[in-house]
């Protein structure tokens, strides 16, 4: 196990390197400090002598009408009761958060459809190396780019007089258990498919599954709606890395930190089965397209 485990952070280094001398992740990272910057500096325009009036800007006009029409006036009241930097910080790492998995899907179906994987597997690296390179990569940037990200705020915070609540740490903590737990899914979603479409197609699958059966609960919707969706959800919430995401976030609002740090081990416990999941398929399906 010890040899897999360093094998796998060889790879995952030469992985790291790799994405370091292209240019896409400085692309996704800079719309994602664009759309936090805007984010930060707009709500600034939306502080009156009364408190915070949102018709003031524009976009959060926008954003707060869509919101509030989703999932009600109240639930947009507690997302910025902290200030703007939760939601702030959720739309920065966007970007980078689903251009690491495209990346990795990407470059593991070129790899595999010209045998490169093939020669590793047969050689001195195993597929649960592999695998463990590939997620170890992509945790790695989503760990420093949201690093940076606090970094970033907290300058942003300084200049325009706001602060920086607990819960926003919180958030940037739980989202880097949150990206683990998807990244993993990227790695199965790799290992069962023949090509980058159909594993990236089987991915934001996922994605838009634990996504919508999330939102289901939360929106506003009619009573046979909301309980066909908590029936539902309650079959996949086990599985969903956002479940344990927003179980860990709705703990973070109460100051509950064993919730918190349960949702945060439910996330390891998940991405480390999946992994698992990965290697048993590699190993049945191969890694030759």
């Amino acid at each position: 196990m010890s040899y897999t485990l360093h094998a796998g952070k060889v790879v995952a280094k030469r992985r790291i390197y790799e994405a370091l001398i292209t240019p896409g992740f400085y692309i996704a990272a800079s719309f994602g400090l664009i759309a936090g910057h805007i984010l930060v500096q707009g709500f600034t325009r939306c502080i009156d002598t009364g408190g915070i009036n949102f018709a003031l800007n524009p976009v959060y006009s926008r954003i707060t009408e869509l919101l509030a029409g989703l999932f009600g006036v109240s639930f947009v009241e507690k997302l910025f009761s902290k200030g703007p930097f939760p939601f702030a910080f959720l739309c920065a790492v966007l970007p980078v958060f689903f251009y690491l998995p495209f990346s990795s899907a990407y470059q593991f179906g070129f790899e595999k459809s010209v045998g490169a994987l093939e020669l590793m597997v047969y050689g001195p690296v195993r597929s649960l190396s592999i695998a463990l390179a590939f997620f170890l990569k992509d945790l790695v940037f989503i760990l420093a780019y949201s690093g940076f990200l606090v970094l970033f705020f907290s300058v942003s915070a300084l200049i325009h007089n706001l602060s920086l609540d607990v819960v926003f740490f919180q958030s940037v903590f739980l989202t880097v258990f949150l990206a683990s737990g998807m990244y993993s899914y990227n790695i199965l979603s790799a290992a069962l498919t023949e090509h980058p479409a159909s594993s990236l197609l089987m991915f934001f699958g996922f994605i838009l599954l634990f996504s919508i059966v999330e939102i289901g609960n939360l929106a506003m919707t009619g009573e046979y709606v909301r309980n066909l969706s908590r029936v539902f959800s309650w079959i996949v919430q086990w599985f969903s890395p956002v479940f344990y995401w927003a179980m860990g976030l709705q703990a973070a609002e109460y100051g509950n930190l064993p919730i918190q740090l349960l949702s945060a081990g439910s996330l390891v416990a998940l991405s480390a089965s999946l992994i698992l999941l990965s290697h048993i398929a590699f190993s049945a399906r191969g890694v030759r397209a």
